[in-house]
């Protein structure tokens, strides 16, 4: 298999913990772009509210998006730090394995991915609708290029992990590593590396929200197993490892 059992489960287990923080982490909001109004100006949805908008950043109606929100002296509300949200975050096409603890179940079966491969096939046996169908498929269709997609719901939160090893002549041969993506509602996006050399775990994230930063660089003591970790902001956004716009069951290979 692609990828070894030690990373995985670090990785697992990493973002597992980071689930359980986004539960009380109200830092971004959720936007949904409805339709463009004029030259900058667009209808968005906003929890239950629907208002008009300008933005810089060209948006593109029926996409979400995190975004932060300021508020001016003179109490105009601004958006700032627009960022696409991943289509798989989206609702009635999110399809979720478990909670959190699913990926520490998984961890502990003697081969990871064939464990979560099994579970989607099994999914897939049973889905109740086409978007359903369709999200599982493209869990499959990740795999076929090297990247494992988890989705999971966490009292009601829902989050999307990625992995995906980093290629052998990057890593010595005493060197284990695994790169991640997470995606949650409230902590936006997270880029994420775990390195094991030896005995000794080193955690790297890289996220693009400020406030997320702050909040993961004064809780690291919670993000326990690790000998080294390192937050840092992003200015480019983060983008899933693998995300097709398009579903065909032709894809599948394999």
């Amino acid at each position: 298999m692609i990828y070894s059992l030690a990373p995985v489960a670090a990785a697992q287990k990493i973002v597992a913990q980071l689930a359980k923080m986004e539960i009380n982490a109200i830092l971004q909001t959720g936007i949904e772009v409805l339709q463009k109004e004029g030259e900058g100006a667009f209808l968005i949805k906003m929890g239950r509210h629907t208002l008009q908008t300008k933005s810089e950043t060209p948006l593109t109606p029926g996409k979400e998006y995190w975004v932060d929100i300021e508020e001016s002296k003179k109490g105009i509300i601004h958006l700032t730090r627009l960022h696409p949200r991943p289509e798989t975050l989206k609702k009635g096409v999110f399809t979720p394995l478990g909670g959190s603890d699913i990926l520490e179940k998984i961890a502990q079966d003697r081969d990871p991915v064939e464990s979560f491969k099994e579970r989607v096939l099994y999914m897939m046996a049973s889905s109740q609708s086409k978007d359903q169908f369709q999200s599982l498929a493209q869990m499959l269709l990740a795999l076929h290029n090297g990247v494992v997609t988890m989705p999971i719901q966490e009292r009601g939160k829902r989050a999307i992990l990625q992995m995906k090893r980093r290629r052998a002549q990057e890593s010595s041969s005493k060197e284990k590593s695994v790169e991640f993506y997470a995606a949650f509602n409230n902590l936006g996006p997270i880029e994420g590396r775990i390195v094991i050399y030896e005995k000794s775990y080193s955690l790297s994230l890289e996220v693009f929200y400020p406030k997320t930063a702050r909040l993961l660089s004064g809780l690291k003591d919670k993000l326990s197993g690790f000998s080294n970790i390192s937050v840092k902001i992003r200015d480019s956004f983060i983008f899933p490892f693998w995300e097709s716009e398009r579903l065909s069951l032709l894809d599948i290979k394999g």
